[in-house]
């Protein structure tokens, strides 16, 4: 029976495989696997093997992954978000309100050159949580099609595999909780992230194209 569930991929790079295309932490795999998320980490960087049962469990996980690996669906993919086109304030219909000094416009400059680097490691990191939860979202659904017993795997169809396994997508779905009241959640939390990283980008631009004055520093 083993051998209608080997993979042709080995262990490490199945697992992480598998963590990447469900949106798994190794803790959530480990625990799937019933071994430690060092133990996962390990497996990953090819230092330790999968014992048989993590072995099983793997290679049911790769059927629902996408060909070649297996005979399940491609993820979405993630989107991607950028700031708008900055547009400079001051223009023909807005004149400069008279002479500039360079000292202050330049200290501001710095200011929101800081302030948007920042901002953008804020970005990177929100990004990547709103689309861990969007992955998450749609690996449960898929990952529940593991509850159908495989012809080729009458172990998997076994009461105590069963209820492991509804363990297991259950603790999945308790890891989107509703968002906390004094926190936004990721999507709102971009989307404020964007705005705020907008205003300061048309700020920068405007900046940067003011006449400087000399001597008004």
């Amino acid at each position: 029976m083993a051998c209608a569930l080997t993979h042709s991929v080995s262990s490490n790079a199945l697992a992480a495989g598998i963590r990447g295309h469900f949106g798994l932490t190794q803790a959530e795999l480990g625990r799937y696997l019933n071994v430690s998320s060092g133990y996962v980490a390990h497996l990953e960087a090819g230092r330790r093997r999968a014992t048989p049962l993590a072995n099983l469990r793997l290679a049911r996980l790769a059927r629902l992954l996408p060909p070649p690996e297996g005979t399940g669906v491609a993820a979405p993919p993630a989107p991607a978000y950028v700031t708008p086109a900055a547009q400079p304030l001051f223009g023909p219909e807005l004149p400069l309100p008279g002479p500039l000094a360079a000292g202050p416009l330049q200290k501001r400059q710095r200011q929101c050159a800081r302030r948007l680097a920042l901002l953008r490691r804020d970005l990177y990191v929100l990004t990547d949580r709103a689309a861990a939860q969007e992955r998450r979202r749609w690996a449960l659904p898929v990952l529940e099609a593991l509850l159908t017993p495989h012809p080729h795997d009458p172990a998997g169809a076994t009461p105590e595999e069963q209820a492991h396994l509804r363990r297991w997508l259950a603790e999945l779905a308790a890891k989107l909780p509703a968002a906390p009241a004094r926190r936004p959640d990721a999507p709102t939390g971009l989307a404020l992230l964007l705005v705020r990283m907008a205003a300061l980008e048309a700020e920068a631009a405007t900046l940067a194209g003011l006449p400087q004055g000399e001597g008004l520093g």
